[in-house]
């Protein structure tokens, strides 16, 4: 293995530890981190993050002189999802449900540990900005990352939990684990899950998962609109959120269980 190439594999492996942490909140990893984790040089692990932070893979946080991932990985994942199938077939449908009620619909998926928007429609007389495509959502209070969290494996599940901060957007929002353990149950037998208010005051979602062929969970998808709006066609958005959600997973391969 030549010296470039030993390189190029050593600088993979410190990217490596941001998509192994199962963290609620990115981790930030230092020098010593970095060299004790891998068990490399601390100089080779300061020339190499110096040489990712220069291309925008990793970012230094000013408080802690630790490191994150960079915007351009970010970057380079909102181009993997806008590019995989998922986009083309659940646009189709999210163009659907954003006729139908005349609401916003998003797609999330993981990106790095973080829920992130991948995809929004909306109609032209919508009043709300948020969340823009691109932005990242929290799991507690968000119809997707409730989704998400809900179809997540028991020990990465487990893993985030344990230092995952329930911060309160507004007086509605989850503020324990033993009531959003309880939330995302409900979200993974019944097929839907909700963000009554949980976010924004006066907002409301209702949100369903995407499978793919192997029966994963790989996105989520939510309506989004006027609290009050969203409950007076509560039951009307459920089925159409169940119905949409069978749809892009079948056109993903996803077959379903007796």
């Amino acid at each position: 293995m030549t010296r470039s190439i030993l390189s190029l594999k050593k600088a993979a492996d410190i990217l490596g530890l941001f998509i192994e942490d199962t963290g609620g909140e990115q981790r930030l990893y230092g020098l010593t981190d970095f060299s004790r984790t891998l068990g490399l040089p601390k100089p080779t692990v300061q020339s190499l993050v110096r040489t990712l932070e220069e291309i925008g893979y990793l970012e230094k946080d000013p408080e802690t002189a630790k490191y994150r991932l960079g915007p351009v990985l970010f970057q380079l994942g909102m181009k993997y999802a806008t590019s995989m199938d998922l986009a083309t077939v659940a646009r189709s449908w999210m163009e659907r449900l954003c006729t139908q009620f005349n609401e916003s619909a998003h797609v999330g998926m993981l990106v790095g540990g973080r829920v992130i928007i991948a995809l929004r429609v909306e109609p032209e007389s919508t009043f709300m900005v948020f969340p823009h495509t691109g932005a990242v959502i929290p799991f507690h209070t968000s119809a997707i990352g409730k989704v998400l969290f809900a179809h997540m494996e028991t020990k990465k599940r487990d893993g985030i939990l344990k230092s995952y901060e329930f911060i309160r957007l507004t007086e509605y929002s989850i503020a324990d684990a033993p009531r959003f353990v309880k939330d995302i149950e409900k979200a993974k037998k019944t097929g839907v899950a909700f963000d009554n208010q949980e976010s924004v005051l006066g907002l409301s979602c209702v949100g369903g998962p995407i499978f793919n062929a192997h029966g994963r969970c790989i996105a989520a998808f939510s309506l989004s609109g006027n609290a009050h709006t969203i409950e007076r066609r509560r039951d009307e958005i459920i089925n159409a959120v169940k119905y949409v959600s069978h749809q892009i997973s079948s056109q993903m391969g996803y077959r379903a269980g007796p």
